[in-house]
């Protein structure tokens, strides 16, 4: 009796063994196949602007590398700090966009340029591949040739190191080049410079260290990209990427909580206040509008929204979302249905209105729906594109994939930006597809209430 309950274990035989192996394989393999594309945007997105277009293609990028260079102006004479400041800046652009231009397949990510006087440093600047990139493509030298005469025309350096950033000081700034840098780029350097930029100081040294986490600070400058591009608007040039990301959210949200809403009071409505009859009639209204297809309508309700004023502003964004959509009520409607109708009646007995019937007993049950309808808008409508597109032209407006759309367009946006933005877009929907994953499981399996 004893051993009534007790499990027994049956020890899986040869050919269920190989069965089960060859189901993992092929199960291995066909998920390494569908990130294959992920992994290799992921990898090109932290390549250089060089790299990324290497034939045939390479699934990682090469190690990052960190290039100081050391200018010394011991033994010249400047008039004041004024005319030895001007002489350092203009070595900076020289030494910066000359590197970045001319050994731009050599995986250089960021670049540093000491001055040194005297046996102490005071000139110190620092910028990433990327930062100069834009000010190639975008800001200051856009549509430049990179010649010593066009650096230093005007006050462009002026304006180029006050974008990139500097320290200097004549009394010296506590700023060294690290030790132990290799000096594998010296010569191809100092070649360089001499040929090709000639420089007021001297160059002293320069020496490289592998640094791979700058090719993840890419992304930061992918973000800071829009305000380049698009310098003429205010809120971009203040908030760059995230402008879009906050519009994107703004219009999700608000279609979170409208279907959410208004779903449910549809279904309730169809489910617990008209006759079976009538509550059918109404559902085949809802279904039937999923099947008129978009493009059928696409026309004229654009005609419409600019007719009414909802024409490049945010209603034109948000008011589609306020039609229900058909298969959220048909779930709402399925999940009401099945709610014991001694619920409602012990309620409505006590005096309880069609509201508090609603909001008290109808939707704290619901949360598995909720949160079903919830997950899947967030996550249809992030990828949405084409309506965003058609009813706004102000940037400001724009949602994350109509500005991608139209950065991908610029001629100076290149293809390690474009997977790097990109990234930056899905990243926010792989995420909670992974983090509520058992939460969309049990919403798609709920169909009754416990107890």
């Amino acid at each position: 009796m004893k051993n009534k309950n007790k499990t027994i274990h049956v020890k899986p035989g040869p050919s269920e063994r190989r069965l089960k192996i060859c189901a993992v394989v092929i199960s291995l393999l066909f998920a390494a196949l569908m990130l294959y594309p992920l992994i290799f945007a992921i990898s090109s997105s932290m390549k250089d602007n060089a790299k990324i277009y290497e034939i045939p293609p390479q699934l990682l990028p090469d190690s990052a590398n960190s290039l100081s260079v050391v200018i010394d102006y011991s033994g010249m004479e400047f008039s004041d700090e004024a005319q030895m400041k001007d002489a350092m800046l203009q070595d900076n652009i020289l030494a910066m966009l000359g590197i970045n231009y001319k050994m731009a397949d050599q995986s250089i990510m960021e670049i540093k340029v000491y001055g040194t006087k005297d046996g102490k440093t005071v000139f110190y600047s620092r910028a990433h591949q990327m930062k100069l990139q834009m000010e190639r493509d975008y800001g200051i030298y856009s549509s430049t040739t990179i010649k010593k005469d066009v650096l230093l025309h005007g006050d462009r350096y002026v304006r180029a190191c006050d974008s990139i950033g500097y320290e200097f000081d004549p009394d010296g700034i506590a700023r060294t080049p690290a030790e132990g840098l290799s000096d594998a780029f010296e010569q191809q350097v100092s070649r360089l410079l001499s040929d090709n930029y000639p420089l007021n100081g001297t160059l002293a040294g320069a020496g490289s260290r592998t640094r791979n986490i700058l090719n993840l600070e890419s992304f930061k400058y992918y973000l800071q990209m829009p305000a380049y591009i698009y310098p003429q608007n205010e809120t971009i040039v203040r908030f760059g990427f995230m402008t879009f990301v906050a519009n994107s959210i703004i219009v999700i949200g608000f279609a979170m909580i409208s279907q959410v809403i208004l779903c449910s009071v549809c279904a309730f409505v169809i489910s617990r206040l008209l006759t079976k009859k009538a509550g059918n009639f109404v559902l085949l209204f809802f279904m039937g509008g999923m099947m008129v297809p978009f493009a059928s309508i696409m026309l004229p309700q654009l005609i419409m929204y600019r007719q009414i004023g909802a024409y490049n502003n945010y209603a034109a964004l948000l008011l589609p979302f306020l039609y229900p959509f058909g298969f959220y009520v048909y779930l709402y409607k399925g999940f009401f249905d099945q709610i014991p109708g001694s619920y409602f009646e012990a309620a409505s007995l006590d005096g309880a209105s069609n509201f508090y019937l609603y909001t008290k007993i109808c939707m704290p049950l619901s949360k598995a729906i909720i949160s079903l309808i919830a997950l899947q808008t967030f996550i249809g409508n992030w990828n949405d594109f084409f309506w965003a597109w058609l009813v706004t032209e102000d940037q400001r407006l724009w949602t994350l994939n109509v500005a991608l759309y139209n950065i991908s367009n610029n001629r100076g946006t290149k293809q390690n930006a474009l997977m790097g933005l990109a990234i930056v877009t899905i990243t926010p929907v792989i995420l909670l597809s992974i983090l509520f994953s058992k939460q969309l499981k049990q919403s798609v399996m709920a169909s009754g209430v416990k107890g």
